[in-house]
This record gives C-alpha cells, structure tokens and sequence, in this order.
C-alpha cells in the first residue's frame, strides 16, 4: 500500500512538473588551447623548419617533442618558435589547432552598410564575390557580416561555407 502511495505521487509531481527536471541544458565550456608558451608538444606531421625570415633551413619528422618558447606571425602564417631562429607552422601540431577556414561569398548583389545600419551610397557587392570574415554585429536587432573597416553586409545576404584544408 505505501509503494503505491509514493508511486501515485510521483505521478501527480510529474503531471505537475514539480518533479525532476526532464530537460537538459546544453553547457558551452571554453576550451583551452593547448598551443601555449612553454609547453612540449608533439608535431603531428612532418613539417619544415623556418627562419625569423620564412625562408625554409630543414625539416622535422612527426612524434618530434617541441617546447613551444613563441608564437609569431611571419608573412601572414603563424608560426610556432622552437629554437634559436627556428620555427615551426602552427598547422604542424593539428588536431589541436583548427584545420578549417570560412569562406564567404555574397548571394545576391548587396548594399554595403556603416556601423549606425544605413547604406553607404553608391557602395554595393555583387553576387558569388568572396569576402572577407572580420566578425559579425548586430545592428538594429538585425545581424550583419563585416567585410572592411567600417563597412558591413547583411548576413541573410551572405553563404558561409567551412573549408577544409
């Protein structure tokens, strides 16, 4: 009799929803890179070695261990110090760095928009350009894609597309 007592009320907290809470709630923890000043990594692929310049001087193997003392931009990559004047791509140590690249390009022919949400006069994009991803922005309650210093697009406007590399 007390089994069905307790069985009886968990249905009724349950027609309720007093009970448990049935739903679960997606948690977004940010990841740590694990790229960081003076850590040991192994580099997943064979790479070559560059100098403070770009300019290739040799190679290392994969399952190489590399003590990462910089993280550095030369020419437009980032590169990873390893040694005096040596560096590595930052690609060598995948999977721990993203691998994939955004792609945008424009759907059909498009104003180009300041920061307060109006057009730019005599400004527009035409459609299958490629643009450059700078971030997005909300403006107005309306989401916007930015592609130079200033200027925007509305992202309804824009195909965004992940390549792989």
């Amino acid at each position: 009799m007390r089994k069905r007592i307790v069985y009886l009320a968990g249905l009724a907290l349950m027609a309720m929803d007093l009970g448990a809470a049935t739903t679960v709630e997606p948690v977004n923890a940010a990841i740590a890179d694990p790229i960081q000043t003076g850590r040991k990594l192994n580099l997943t692929r064979s790479t070559y070695v560059y100098n403070k310049r770009g300019v290739r001087v040799g190679r290392l193997k994969k399952g190489n261990m590399c003590k990462i003392h910089v993280i550095k931009v030369i020419n437009g990559d980032t590169y990873v110090k390893i040694g005096k004047n040596r560096f590595v791509k930052q690609e060598a140590f995948l999977p721990y760095v993203k691998s994939a690249r955004v792609e945008n390009i424009i759907k059909k022919t498009s104003y180009i928009y300041d920061e307060n949400g109006e057009k730019i006069p005599g400004k527009f994009v035409k459609r299958g350009t490629k643009v450059d991803y700078l971030g997005h922005k909300e403006i107005n309650e309306k989401p916007f894609i930015q592609i130079g210093d200033g200027e925007y697009v509305k992202a309804f406007n824009v195909l965004t597309i992940m390549v792989n590399n």
